[in-house]
Protein backbone atom coordinates (compact mmCIF):
# COMPACT_ATOMS: atom_id res chain seq x y z
CA UNK A 1 0.00 0.00 0.00
CA UNK A 2 1.18 3.74 -1.00
CA UNK A 3 2.11 5.52 2.34
CA UNK A 4 -0.80 7.63 3.57
CA UNK A 5 -0.53 11.28 4.59
CA UNK A 6 -2.32 11.45 7.90
CA UNK A 7 -4.17 15.27 7.01
CA UNK A 8 -5.56 13.56 3.49
CA UNK A 9 -8.88 12.06 4.68
CA UNK A 10 -9.87 10.92 1.34
CA UNK A 11 -9.15 7.24 2.98
CA UNK A 12 -10.89 7.87 5.73
CA UNK A 13 -14.12 8.03 3.57
CA UNK A 14 -13.39 5.77 -0.05
CA UNK A 15 -11.19 2.89 1.80
CA UNK A 16 -12.16 -0.44 4.49
CA UNK A 17 -10.95 0.93 7.93
CA UNK A 18 -9.71 -2.76 7.84
CA UNK A 19 -7.25 -1.70 5.44
CA UNK A 20 -5.91 1.60 7.24
CA UNK A 21 -2.85 1.82 8.92
CA UNK A 22 -4.10 2.15 12.50
CA UNK A 23 -1.77 5.00 13.09
CA UNK A 24 -3.86 6.89 10.33
CA UNK A 25 -7.20 5.64 12.16
CA UNK A 26 -5.95 7.08 15.39
CA UNK A 27 -4.81 10.35 13.86
CA UNK A 28 -8.50 10.55 12.00
CA UNK A 29 -10.24 9.47 15.20
CA UNK A 30 -8.54 12.45 16.70
CA UNK A 31 -9.50 15.15 14.36
CA UNK A 32 -12.80 14.48 14.00
CA UNK A 33 -13.22 14.52 17.92
CA UNK A 34 -11.12 17.77 17.94
CA UNK A 35 -13.60 18.89 15.66
CA UNK A 36 -16.44 17.79 17.64
CA UNK A 37 -15.20 19.53 20.88
CA UNK A 38 -14.82 22.81 18.67
CA UNK A 39 -18.67 22.47 17.58
CA UNK A 40 -19.68 22.14 20.99
CA UNK A 41 -17.70 24.88 22.27
CA UNK A 42 -18.74 27.37 19.70
CA UNK A 43 -21.92 26.04 20.31
CA UNK A 44 -22.22 27.12 24.40
CA UNK A 45 -20.48 30.02 23.06
CA UNK A 46 -23.28 30.96 21.33
CA UNK A 47 -25.86 29.97 23.30
CA UNK A 48 -24.17 32.25 26.27
CA UNK A 49 -23.99 34.94 23.86
CA UNK A 50 -27.66 35.31 23.43
CA UNK A 51 -28.41 34.84 27.04
CA UNK A 52 -25.89 38.10 27.59
CA UNK A 53 -27.40 40.10 24.80
CA UNK A 54 -31.14 39.24 25.82
CA UNK A 55 -30.11 40.06 29.65
CA UNK A 56 -28.00 43.62 28.35
CA UNK A 57 -31.14 44.10 26.77
CA UNK A 58 -33.68 43.83 30.05
CA UNK A 59 -30.93 46.12 31.73
CA UNK A 60 -31.14 48.79 29.10
CA UNK A 61 -34.79 48.70 29.40
CA UNK A 62 -35.11 48.90 32.94
CA UNK A 63 -32.41 51.70 33.24
CA UNK A 64 -34.37 53.90 30.58
CA UNK A 65 -37.70 52.53 32.67
CA UNK A 66 -36.20 54.52 35.23
CA UNK A 67 -35.94 58.33 34.02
Amino acid sequence: MKRIKHNDLTHWFIRDHGELPASYLKSCREFFKAGREDAEMYERQAASDKLQASSSKRQADAETNKK
